[in-house]
């Protein structure tokens, strides 16, 4: 006698769930997922976030070596950040720490950038030694991201295994519903989400492991550049930089990170800028180019950067005896 009632209360509770999956597609559908799009992003500018590129293939503007009379040179190093992926080159950091020395200093100043997209602490001392001293740089700033202490080899091979297997998986049933779904491409949108940036935690923290190669080659790097700096009397900041798609706040997972960075800089004789607390009262989408698109630091990010880099600059290098009074 209790099969018909029992039916019902099934039949009821399936005709529930589908009546609820089917308002959460419309309102997926209707007022999106929610992440909305947010800081300084210049997508439609004609490229001109990627001028200019100077004769030897930087983003940069000429510079020419001898340094010439009457200017001060500040060789930055760094990698994406400092190149300045997603931002117009007047908003990068090293331009505006060349504008803001000139102006407040009474001084010529120059940002020479030798950054490059993908470049780890390796090729950044390399790079010091082969062209940035060339320059005669009154000091030199290393702008760190947490990804330089990558071993380049197992970097590539990484890149390529994934390539690889992205480029030969068939499509999936997954696949299929998503695109027919909005709920579902949401729902598996958030669940592969947060397994990424696990995987991506796990990921950072072994690069810093004690006996990662990576690590014990950029500890190298790091001393490497100081000790070129150091024989030419030339001042070396170290600046690190957060990793944006976190919290900036005490949820941040590579607080210990920065810490060991900064101590390895500071052994190799740098003055060590951590910019992780200077983003801690500021939402991490209001620092990036494009939301969880494009997570390179926006305008906004380099402009508080350039600020500490700019404090720095005037702590390590002594104003010229020439230089104009000194402007706020």
């Amino acid at each position: 006698m209790a099969r018909g009632p029992r039916r019902a209360e099934i039949a009821l509770l399936l005709v529930s769930l589908g009546v609820t999956l089917v308002v959460a597609e419309g309102a997926v559908r209707l007022f999106g997922t929610g992440d909305a799009k947010s800081g300084y992003a210049p997508l439609r500018t004609g490229r001109r976030e990627r001028q200019p590129i100077n004769a030897i293939g930087y983003r940069d503007l000429e510079r020419v070596q001898p340094k010439p009379a009457g200017v001060r040179r500040l060789v930055s190093l760094g990698d994406s950040f400092t190149w300045g992926v997603g931002i117009l080159f007047d908003d990068a950091w090293p331009q505006r720490v060349e504008r803001t020395l000139s102006r407040t200093r009474g001084e010529k100043w120059e940002a020479v950038n030798l950054a490059e997209p993908g470049m780890n602490a390796v090729q950044q001392a390399s790079r010091l030694a082969s062209e940035g001293l060339g320059y005669g740089p009154d000091a030199v700033v290393l702008a760190w991201v947490l990804n330089d202490s990558e071993d380049e080899e197992a970097a590539e091979a990484r890149r390529a295994r994934d390539w690889a297997l992205e480029e030969g998986r068939e499509p999936t049933l997954g696949d299929a519903l998503a695109s027919r779904s909005a709920l579902f491409n949401l729902v598996r949108t958030r669940v592969r989400a947060t397994l990424e940036n696990r995987r991506r935690i796990s990921g950072y923290r072994s690069m810093y492991a004690d006996d990662s190669a990576g690590w014990a080659k950029a500890r190298d790097a790091l001393r490497e550049m100081g000790g070129l700096c150091r024989a030419r009397g030339v001042p070396f900041v170290v600046v690190i930089f957060p990793l944006f798609a976190n919290p900036l706040d005490e949820r941040y997972p590579f607080a210990d990170l920065h810490a060991k960075v900064a101590q390895a800089a500071a052994d190799a004789g740098a003055k060590v800028v951590d910019l992780l607390p200077l983003y801690k009262s500021v939402d991490w989408k209001l620092l990036v180019v494009d939301g969880t698109a494009d997570e390179h630091p926006n305008e906004i990010a380099h402009r508080i950067a350039a600020q500490a880099i700019t404090r720095a600059m005037n702590e390590v290098v002594p104003r010229s005896a020439a230089a104009a009074p000194a402007r706020p």
